[in-house]
């Protein structure tokens, strides 16, 4: 633990929360009040977790970037692929959009603006189908709840009732897909 480079903050939320950057980088935010001995402690107790996620941290590093002509066809892809599905999905929910856009982006898979605009990251095509059918249902559920308010979820819950497990991928596996972005 002593070559971790931790980043302690400490702020007004109930409980300790860890969260490891790409590169490598631990922040912990910890309550006001808490102890350094705390701290240590939850620490130690997520050791295992820690070093798992800073070893792939590792290896995504090592994976070599997309460069620009695999990330134009990507793009090229998305834009044949992206609007027949949610065409579809925005038929099954009963909801209407805007116009839709394909970007590449390093922190986004989707988006949805106040005017029913959809953006989607052309790196869904490298995700499986469920998690881009999941990322098109999220941003069409926006077109009812503006939010991610309990309502929103039901509505996500009610089009993909298993929507957890491609969330799930997303934040498992598809950070490696993002690190891979120039």
């Amino acid at each position: 633990m002593e070559t971790w480079n931790i980043q302690l903050i400490r702020c007004r939320r109930k409980t300790i929360g860890i969260r490891i950057d790409d590169g490598g980088g631990i922040t912990v935010r910890a309550p006001l009040r808490t102890s350094k001995a705390e701290i240590r402690r939850v620490l130690d107790s997520k050791r295992k977790w820690i070093e798992k996620t800073l070893a792939k941290v590792r290896t995504r590093a090592q994976e070599p970037k997309l460069t620009e002509e695999e990330l134009a066809a990507l793009v090229k892809q998305a834009k044949q692929v992206i609007p027949p599905r949610a065409a579809e999905w925005a038929r099954r929910m009963g909801v209407r959009y805007g116009r839709i856009t394909v970007k590449k982006q390093k922190t986004l898979w989707g988006s949805c603006s106040a005017k029913g605009n959809l953006n989607f990251n052309c790196l869904l095509m490298l995700c499986p189908e469920d998690v881009l059918d999941y990322v098109i249902v999220h941003e069409l559920s926006h077109r009812k709840e503006l939010n991610h308010s309990p309502r929103f979820w039901a509505e996500v819950e009610r089009v993909l009732p298993d929507y957890w497990k491609p969330l799930k991928w997303l934040k498992t596996d598809g950070q490696a897909l993002i690190s891979r972005m120039p």
